[in-house]
């Protein structure tokens, strides 16, 4: 059985969705979480602290990573769950600043705060570093190149992260959630007829929830996974298999 007791992790988009779900298993598992989000939000427990910054703010994240060093003296683990969508246009209708946005939430702020706790992680000689990435870095649909770009980049970055923190006994890996209802996709799922195609294709034949994704997650934190690193595990009910 997975047991976090006494260990520290920071989660990025803590106030909804996977981010969510992740805090609040660590917790369930024993372990304390800091979570980061530019929302507040609803958790009340003695074992979450919240933090609402930006995962762009690079000042903030080197700060609040300092804090919790010197509070704790050590960071076992970080998930970087925060995100957004795109823009939901053809690539060549997308706004060039629109564009970059996502990349600087999804994909820039993965780097800034996986930079920061990996320089506390690296004297630990320990760590697991887990990113939310997402079946649109390789399954594709129309009107996403921005998203996709941005998932993209997660997906081959910790696979780069992983070879340079491997010779510190730092695993990185990412997870790729399929089709999953959180708020960010509720006001799509929420059409009865835009839930039923996409349960249609899903060989498992349902929607993921956020505790699908996040207890793939608890394992890649865990010392079960110890010998995983640089891999990106797809949590989607089969949905990159379908013909």
């Amino acid at each position: 059985m997975m047991d976090f007791t006494g260990k520290v992790f920071i989660v990025t988009g803590a106030s909804s969705g996977i981010g969510l779900s992740c805090a609040e298993q660590i917790i369930a598992l024993g372990g304390r979480v800091i979570g980061v989000d530019k929302n507040a939000t609803a958790v009340d427990n003695d074992a979450y602290e919240h933090s609402v910054i930006s995962v762009t703010d690079e000042r903030a994240i080197e700060n609040l990573v300092n804090i919790v060093t010197d509070k704790y003296g050590h960071i076992d683990g970080l998930v970087n769950a925060a995100g957004i969508w795109g823009s939901s246009k053809p690539f060549y209708e997308m706004d060039s600043e629109a564009f970059q946005n996502v990349l600087d939430v999804n994909t820039k702020g993965m780097f800034l705060m996986s930079k920061y706790v990996a320089r506390t992680m690296i004297p630990q000689k320990r760590g697991k570093i887990v990113n939310i990435s997402c079946i649109r870095a390789s399954v594709f649909r129309n009107n996403m190149a921005d998203y996709a770009a941005s998932k993209g980049a997660v997906v081959s970055m910790t696979s780069a992260m992983a070879l340079d923190l491997a010779p510190y006994n730092i695993q990185v890996n990412s997870v790729a959630p399929g089709f999953t209802y959180t708020g960010m996709t509720s006001a799509s799922f929420d059409n009865p007829e835009v839930r039923e195609q996409s349960e249609k294709i899903i060989p498992n034949g349902r929607l993921g929830i956020p505790k699908d994704i996040s207890s793939v997650v608890m394992f890649l934190l865990s010392d079960m996974s110890d010998y995983m690193t640089g891999t990106n595990v797809f949590a989607d009910g089969g949905y990159h298999i379908q013909k």
